[in-house]
């Protein structure tokens, strides 16, 4: 083999090695020439447009040095345009336009746009809004009182540094439209955000690009920096000693732009993301992710797979339903870890991405419970050792049942492996209200009790434990109803001690109606074979 690749996965790039020229993607072989030619066509287009003209020999995200820097992203896009056909398809189809975009092709002034527009590219930002006053929202924001007159046009000074830098980002790449949610969404208690929040998916799914701008906690901070250590170009072309540092996990997994919850959702609906941080730059797209360095991060394998699906989530429909619903648990458990500002945004920042992958599979889903999965996603834990109270959602209701209805991370009791089914004895299933659940409710054995341990607290029928729990609230723990979820697919259905995984409930008082305490397993024999009919809220 007489060409050098460096081939990472998403992790450390530890350097250039030689391989066979084949690489392990997704359970099957993939000839890897195209990931050599992406990053030689680069690097030949940097030695013949650029560097007998560029003022220096780095590729830095210097503001003073920006013409090689922001060379390096218009190839990267446009590589992706000629050879991604999976990432740029869907542009020549789609016929969305936002509501609002930012004109910033003239210089002298910026113009809110209102009108859609055929055949134009727009790009997005997602960022951190930060700590801001209620003086700094007035002052940056798109409100009622200024919606009128920066549609007539408004000043780039007028505007935060993080506004300014993807500014600076979409006139670079050559386009003249951008969505920013603070300046594109009439913001508010008048505004417009209960409309434009329903588009969400839309807005990202059909940008151009999404500008991310991982290193910023607050829109003062901007993303476009020098860096201390920039990479030598002439290095690049001819990596023989190249050893590359970047760390894409620690960059922009755990970056501060990705501990945001709306981030989730904005990053898996986007085809491609240009991730600005603090330490490099990285082009994300379907066929995997490229730094700044001409390095190519091999494609990711498992869950990565498909949070890079540039018309997520169509992977999803070749991937059967084990590995479908694996990813849906593991999109929630990241989902439920992340911050949020409002509480009362829990159910609404992933709505656009919910609704989306209900619509691919074909299920229907309520609350963050897609009805093809519904035994395994019921099973939540609250994994926060502090467990507050419910959220109140003032006159929005999220049922009991849900893993919406507490803030913090949560975790599954039954892992998708474990192959749960729901007998045909199991009553279980959506009310026609839409908000609750119609249950057969059973009581625990006469002789049964819990006991608190250091993780929860465990089932004790005499001497021996039979079952643990999981409460949702600390004080909230009683010990008399569950709901029967399912069982192992390998238990012996006539077997007494076959395991129950089931929900905790309280009755209340007109008899009919319950709500969710807690989660938990028990052998089947300790609980009644009969139930009373129920809805569950």
């Amino acid at each position: 083999m007489d060409e050098m690749v460096m081939i990472t996965d998403l992790g450390v790039c530890g350097g250039i090695f030689f391989d066979d020229n084949l690489f392990f993607y997704d359970d099957r072989f993939y000839d890897d020439n195209y990931n050599i030619s992406w990053t030689r066509n680069i690097a030949v287009e940097f030695q013949s447009e650029l560097l007998p003209n560029a003022s220096h020999n780095t590729v830095s995200s210097d503001l003073t040095a920006n013409p090689p820097y922001f060379f390096l992203l218009q190839k990267w896009l446009q590589f992706c345009d000629s050879n991604h056909f999976e990432c740029h398809r869907q542009r020549e189809k789609e016929k969305f336009w936002p509501t609002r975009v930012i004109f910033v092709g003239n210089l002298n002034k910026l113009t809110l746009v209102e009108e859609p527009l055929q055949g134009e590219d727009y790009l997005a930002l997602s960022h951190c809004w930060g700590i801001l006053t209620e003086k700094e929202k007035n002052r940056f924001c798109t409100t009622r009182k200024n919606h009128q007159d920066r549609l007539q046009g408004f000043s780039y000074d007028e505007l935060p540094k993080t506004f300014q830098h993807a500014i600076q980002v979409t006139r670079a790449l050559q386009k003249q439209y951008l969505w920013i949610d603070a300046l594109c969404i009439i913001q508010g208690n008048d505004g417009d955000w209960g409309t434009q929040a329903k588009t969400m998916a839309d807005i990202f799914a059909c940008a151009y690009c999404t500008i991310a701008a991982s290193s910023a906690r607050g829109w003062g901070d901007g993303f476009l920096s020098p860096q201390t250590d920039p990479p030598d170009i002439g290095a690049l072309i001819t990596p023989s000693t190249l050893t590359c540092k970047c760390d894409f996990n620690k960059d922009v997994d755990e970056g501060a732009l990705m501990e945001r919850a709306w981030v989730l959702q904005e990053r898996v609906l986007s085809r491609r993301i240009i991730h600005f941080t603090a330490a490099h730059t990285y082009c994300e797209c379907g066929d995997g992710v490229l730094c700044e360095q001409l390095t190519k991060l091999s494609p990711p394998r498992g869950k990565q797979f498909f949070i890079l699906d540039p018309t997520f989530p169509s992977r999803l429909t070749k991937s059967g339903s084990t590995r479908t619903a694996d990813f849906v648990q593991f999109l929630f458990k990241k989902y439920s870890a992340s911050h949020l500002t409002f509480g009362t945004d829990r159910d609404v920042a992933i709505d656009s991405l919910v609704e989306r992958v209900a619509q691919v599979l074909e299920t229907e889903v309520r609350y963050g419970i897609f009805d093809r999965f519904r035994g395994s996603l019921l099973l939540w834990k609250r994994s926060q050792e502090d467990k507050t109270p419910r959220i109140s959602y003032g006159d929005r209701t999220v049922p009991s049942w849900s893993w919406m209805a507490y803030s913090g991370g949560i975790d599954f009791l039954s892992d998708i492996k474990q192959n749960l089914v729901v007998p045909s004895s199991v009553d279980l299933g959506f009310a026609d209200d839409g908000k609750a659940l119609d249950v057969k409710v059973r009581r625990f054995g006469e002789n049964c009790r819990v006991e608190q341990q250091a993780e929860g607290h465990v089932i004790v029928n005499g001497t021996e434990e039979v079952g643990c729990i999981w409460f949702d609230v600390a004080d909230r723990i009683e010990f008399k109803h569950c709901v029967a979820v399912g069982m192992d697919k390998y238990d012996k259905k006539e077997d007494p001690r076959k395991i129950y995984y089931i929900l905790v409930v309280w009755k209340k008082e007109d008899g009919v109606e319950y709500e969710r305490l807690g989660v938990g397993k028990v052998e089947a024999q300790y609980v009644s074979r009969d139930g009373d009919a129920g809805r569950l809220w």
